[in-house]
């Protein structure tokens, strides 16, 4: 056999080999990580969001404000009813934006999952109720929030004193009484957030409902 056939043949069954070998022991990324990404994909990621103000008072008997993210795809819509029965919706159709989960994340941040009932203070013509609901993969979980004016609950609520009895002085000094403030600005943050969504021209929209709404008889 001529000395270049037998260079060139012996290149040639190592090359085969090597692939053979290849094929058989590495462990190729996409082969080695497809459960990771088969659960990927099949995980399931759903984001609900909604305040509803009830007033008292006309013109405006309800407004509502409701957000989804169903696995990447959003959805957006307002809703005011006044107390003639006028409701005018605004809806933002299906689409594949992230404006939704950033406004989800930024009243996880604020610390809605944090936030409990109040009693009825401040202005009282209108209930707020705040509903969160999240679905992770195969976990999920709920709050829904009641209370009235955001603002006062924000600046201008109280203090909460605490009494501490000690058995050698059962008469407490009221003067060096501990407290905490009962302010939490929380709740003004994510009400705020949640009515400052959208771009301008939704807002726009909504400012124009309101108006309807407000001028109807």
């Amino acid at each position: 056999m001529r000395r270049d056939n037998w260079f060139g043949t012996a290149i040639f069954v190592f090359a085969v080999v090597f692939i053979v070998l290849g094929t058989i022991f590495i462990p190729w990324p996409d082969f080695q990580h497809k459960p990771e990404v088969s659960r990927i994909r099949q995980s399931v990621s759903v984001l609900d969001l909604s305040l509803a103000i009830k007033y008292d008072k006309p013109p405006i008997y309800l407004e509502q404000y409701s957000f989804r993210n169903d696995n990447g795809v959003s959805t957006a819509q307002y809703k005011i009813q006044g107390y003639n029965g006028k409701v005018v919706t605004i809806t933002l159709p299906p689409d594949k934006t992230y404006a939704v989960t950033f406004l989800f994340q930024e009243v996880v941040q604020d610390g809605i999952w944090q936030l409990m009932n109040k009693p009825a203070a401040g202005d009282t013509s209108a209930l707020y109720t705040l509903h969160i609901h999240q679905v992770a993969d195969k976990e999920q979980g709920s709050r829904t929030v009641l209370f009235t004016d955001p603002k006062y609950w924000a600046l201008q609520a109280g203090r909460q004193y605490e009494i501490q009895l000690s058995p050698n002085s059962p008469t407490p000094d009221l003067t060096k009484l501990k407290s905490t403030t009962l302010a939490d600005p929380r709740y003004l943050k994510i009400v705020q957030a949640i009515r400052n969504f959208g771009s301008e021209s939704f807002q726009k929209k909504v400012r124009q409902a309101q108006a309807l709404v407000r001028s109807s008889k």
